[in-house]
């Protein structure tokens, strides 16, 4: 969404009425141009009065203040210094005012105004009578003099060029125009047009209702960092984001992070960098976006038609809607593709915040931008907490669960009323209470009342219509209504009423659901797994304050971020003691299974042993429920030992396992110690320590979480004692995303020093953490660097390929980089130099080692610093040389090959058209050489080959297709029907060619 900034330059213009007469109007241009010439400052006031004296044009700057009469003369015209002027045509002679004392009066009331206002000015102004567009032949006037000159249009230049008196600053001008009453506009053309100025004032009201009614909450934006791939950006960056890009902008995050805020301050920085924002929320959807911009246009004091004809100024658009997931969920892909043709029809610019991703989201261009939960920091600023507060520690604990920028907010505003604790829920409620005031019984009745309208409706908002019927059919009564409507819990946009944020929306639904299940733990129950309610389950476990209830809710319960939520205190402190009771027992359980478990052998090879257990443990049924709550605790530092110690007693069982079974693994040519490693970490999703490891090393645990203060302690300590395969690789998971990796690389190189010994899943984690550290010691890393060079082909050549990937990350390969080069310019110039296969195959290495080599950086480099005859002559022999099984890349060297234009590579091109192998090992890869031979031919404008016809339909359904690609992108559409492969095809099988024929197509239309 390229950004077309409307105020630009340092030339400003000023009106009091718009400019009406041709000669005004040419001797504002002639001014406007000759300003725009330079590089330095300038005002321009047209068409304004001082003092009751009307002044066509006065223009400000750090050298001149000249002020010109402007005159339209057509006919000779005579006079001087006094008297009138006479005008002599055809048919007569007119009397006319002097221009000459018209400029002369206009120059001196102009200095009197600014004497006036700024005090005595050394000078005077200059003054210039200007015709347009020359002095009559004829003519007989005054000579130009110190007081004014006079000349025609060709004179304007001269006489800006010149120094005056009477100076003013920038700062002095702005204040002139403002005591003046006069009007800013965008430039010439609104000071001339009435339709321009009309649109110009249109988009100036809006502008200044836009930024009184969402710059306040703009302003509540914090400081913050967000997420664009793996780089982290700032607000202003996010800003230039959704000025410069193509794409339509998500900002994701968790509901209460700050989406909204950003939206907002993104929305009014929009209007600063001259483009034109509208705001709508998501919620207000019912089928037809038209229907709540103009609605939303309205509350603002303008219209949809008059805002999108103001377009014509070059101003670009940029529509944003907050809340995309507050939008009913079966309008949702209606909205979406609603979004796409409002952009595509208006050239618009497209911004959404929403929790999670859109329906068909494919429609639309999306880069995403993640808003995280709020870190300490920030949660402590938006707070406004000091340690002179009263309850300051307690709400400094109550920061720790805060997991959104809301909830700490919250949590300043009822700082003095929150008891040690305290749940999420009771945050929110305490805050509700808090604002209603005197009516918080009646007007928390009234709002759990109205969670249930929504909830019924499934909607987000209510007319006021609607809301009018609610509050009669509860019994609200007038002065609770109105104490609600001012308590900020609901908010009221045109003649929509909603809660004003969704999580005080989710806090009364959860106390009405607690109110109407009373004790009834099986109903709270069936509400948790309702996913109506996906939003509120932690605040409706936080509202139970029965512990009877509470317990029987949470002993039944088995969904993981409720259970997380407890551990955490989200809940209150009842519920983490009840979950922490329970994994206190899961864990002992997890510690006992170990001792239970029984390896067998039960094949040849790989993948040939499985584990049986003597003892069914049904408490742990359960136990991957509780493994993001497991987690998060060891993230804290908590349970370090428990899990330490179930590994110790897996790896007695391994130590067994190797005893027991070496002879038969010999028999069957088993590689035991790799075969029961795995099955006892890897492929085992039945024990319970091989689940909690599997789901450290997926990145379930470091990647949701952030360490606590204990974490480095108990991480250290755990690394200090283990002294088992097992112990290491449960720490090198859970170390490797975190900020002590780098700590950890004296133990890794331990592990390193004896590679070839260790179990083969623990090798390939060894290595790959390598990837992960950094800062390391130089003797530490120059030894992990040759413990790694020490273990090259000792461990087959696939493994070679991981080795190769820990040297890069630890920067091994960067001595050896610049050395490598002239290894890869000597296949080059080898693959050039020689006819024949043999130099095709060695072409088709150097351009495959592009994108899967340890040095493949250098080969790129090297290939694209190649001469374009040399480097068409390369990939020529490169797509020669391909093997016919290996077809990753080939793709691209075609269309690469293609981009030459050079009909020649044909030849090398060809063989690519025929059908692709059904039994190729890369089937995608393979379907995408056959597309990119046929797009290329038919941008090299050369004819297909003739094919034999195949008597299978999918054949030659896939044929056509590519024979779409081909003229698609020959573009030559009225040839497409002559194509006998098509016509026969649709014949055949018209349907299978109607689907597959309709993919082709778009993807011929994103093809280059």
């Amino acid at each position: 969404m390229s950004a077309a900034v409307h105020r630009g330059g340092g030339i400003r213009l000023f009106i009091g009425e718009r400019i009406e007469h041709v000669s005004e109007r040419e001797i504002l241009v002639t001014v406007c141009e000759a300003l725009n010439k330079g590089t330095g400052w300038g005002y321009i006031f047209a068409n304004f009065n001082v003092s009751g004296r009307q002044v066509d044009v006065a223009i400000f700057s750090a050298t001149t203040t000249l002020v010109i009469e402007a005159k339209g003369y057509t006919q000779p015209v005579k006079g001087g210094v006094n008297g009138s002027w006479t005008q002599v045509g055809p048919y007569g002679s007119r009397k006319l005012r002097n221009g000459y004392m018209q400029a002369l009066d206009a120059k001196n009331a102009l200095r009197d105004v600014m004497a006036g206002l700024f005090g005595p000015l050394p000078g005077y102004p200059n003054a210039l009578l200007a015709i347009a567009p020359a002095v009559p032949s004829g003519s007989s006037l005054p000579p130009s003099d110190f007081k004014v000159s006079i000349g025609g249009q060709d004179a304007v230049e001269a006489a800006l060029s010149a120094t005056s008196g009477a100076l003013l600053s920038e700062a002095r001008c702005e204040a002139l125009a403002a005591h003046l009453d006069l009007e800013r506009v965008s430039g010439r053309d609104a000071a001339i047009h009435e339709a321009v100025l009309a649109s110009e004032r249109t988009l100036l009201r809006y502008e200044s209702s836009f930024l009184g009614f969402h710059g306040p909450t703009g302003k509540r934006l914090e400081d913050d960092q967000y997420n664009l791939g793996d780089k982290v950006i700032s607000a202003s960056e996010v800003l230039e984001k959704a000025l410069l890009s193509r794409s339509a902008l998500l900002i994701r995050g968790p509901s209460g992070c700050g989406k909204s805020l950003l939206s907002v301050r993104i929305a009014t920085e929009c209007l600063q960098a001259g483009v034109l924002p509208i705001h709508i929320q998501g919620k207000d959807f019912e089928g037809k976006l038209q229907k709540i911009i103009d609605a939303e246009l309205g509350l603002l004091g303008t219209s949809a038609r008059d805002l999108l004809a103001s377009r014509h100024l070059g101003r670009q658009l940029v529509l944003f809607l907050d809340g995309y997931n507050e939008c009913p969920e079966p309008l949702r892909t209606v909205l979406t593709r609603a979004l796409q043709a409002f952009s595509l029809r208006y050239g618009a610019g497209i911004v959404l915040t929403s929790q999670g991703a859109l329906a068909r989201q494919e429609l639309l261009s999306i880069e995403e931008i993640l808003v995280s939960p709020p870190q300490s920091a920030l949660k402590s600023r938006l707070a406004k907490l000091s340690p002179e507060d009263e309850n300051f520690t307690n709400c400094q604990a109550l920061l720790g669960i805060a997991r959104s920028g809301l909830e700490a907010e919250l949590i300043g505003q009822a700082a003095a009323l929150l008891p040690a604790g305290a749940s999420k829920f009771l945050i929110f409620d305490t805050v509700s209470r808090r604002r209603l005031g005197d009516s918080a019984a009646a007007g928390t009745r009234a709002l759990c009342g109205f969670a249930d309208e929504l909830i019924s409706q499934t909607a987000f908002s209510l007319s006021v219509r609607e809301f009018d019927r609610f509050c009669d059919a509860r019994g609200v009564t007038d002065a609770t209504r109105h104490v609600i409507l001012e308590s900020r819990l609901v908010s009221q946009r045109g003649d929509r009423i909603s809660f004003s944020h969704e999580m005080f929306f989710s806090a009364f639904m959860a106390e009405s659901v607690v109110r109407a299940a009373r004790k009834d733990s099986a109903r709270v129950q069936a509400v948790l797994r309702s996913p109506r309610f996906h939003g509120a389950k932690v605040l409706i476990v936080g509202a139970i304050e029965d512990d009877s209830t509470l317990r029987d809710v949470l002993d039944k319960n088995t969904d993981q971020g409720i259970l997380e939520s407890c551990v955490r205190g989200e809940c209150g402190d009842a519920a983490r003691r009840i979950v922490n009771a329970r994994l206190d027992v899961l864990l002992a359980e997890m510690v006992a299974e170990p001792s239970d478990l029984h390896f067998l052998l039960n094949g040849e090879g790989w993948h040939s042993s499985s584990i049986e257990t003597a003892v069914h443990r049904p408490i742990l049924s359960a136990f991957a429920a509780f493994l993001p709550a497991i987690g998060w605790l060891l993230m804290q530092g908590i349970h370090f030992d428990q899990v330490m110690t179930a590994c110790r007693a897996m790896e007695g069982r391994l130590v067994e396992a190797n005893r027991d079974l070496y002879e038969e693994a010999r028999t069957k040519k088993v590689p035991l110690r790799h075969e029961i490693f795995s099955q006892a970490y890897v492929f085992n999703r039945e024990i319970a320590l091989s689940q909690l490891v599997c789901f450290i090393h997926s990145g379930g645990l470091s990647l949701r979480h952030n360490s606590g203060l204990e974490f480095g302690t108990a991480l250290k300590n755990a690394w200090s004692e283990a002294n088992t395969h097992s112990e290491f690789y449960f720490l090198l998971g859970i170390t490797k995303f975190t900020e002590h990796a780098s700590w950890a690389a004296p133990y890794v190189l331990n592990l390193l020093e004896r590679l070839t010994t260790l179990p083969y899943h623990l090798q390939l984690d060894t290595m790959d953490f390598c990837v992960y550290v950094r800062d390391v010691d130089d003797v530490v890393k120059a030894k992990m660097i040759a413990a790694l060079e020490g273990s090259m082909d000792k461990l087959g050549w696939l493994m070679n390929s991981m080795i190769f990937d820990a040297l890069k990350g630890l920067g091994g390969l960067d001595a050896e980089e610049e050395n490598y080069r002239a290894v890869v310019v000597a296949e080059i110039e080898s693959a050039l130099s020689k006819p024949g296969p043999q130099a095709d195959t060695e072409a088709w290495n150097v351009f495959s080692r592009q994108f899967d080599h340890p040095y493949d950086n250098i080969y790129w480099e090297e290939v694209d610093n190649l001469a374009s005859e040399q480097k068409q002559q390369l990939l020529f022999k490169a797509l020669k040389g391909v093997s016919s099984e290996y077809v990753s890349f080939v793709g691209i060297l075609i269309r690469q090959l293609a981009d030459f234009g050079d009909p020649v590579v044909s030849e090398a091109i060809e063989p690519w058209l025929r059908l692709p192998d059904k039994r190729s090992v890369m089937p995608q890869d393979a379907v995408e050489a056959f597309f990119a031979a046929h797009e290329a031919m038919g941008s090299l404008s050369l004819s297909l080959p003739a094919a034999q016809v195949s008597p299978l339909d999918v054949d030659e359904t896939m044929r056509a297709c590519g024979e779409l690609a081909y003229w698609a992108c020959r573009l030559s559409e009225s040839e497409i029907e002559s194509s006998s492969h098509t016509l026969r095809t649709c014949l055949r099988s018209p349907r299978g060619c109607a689907v597959a024929a309709s993919g082709a197509l778009r993807r011929c239309k994103s093809s280059p």
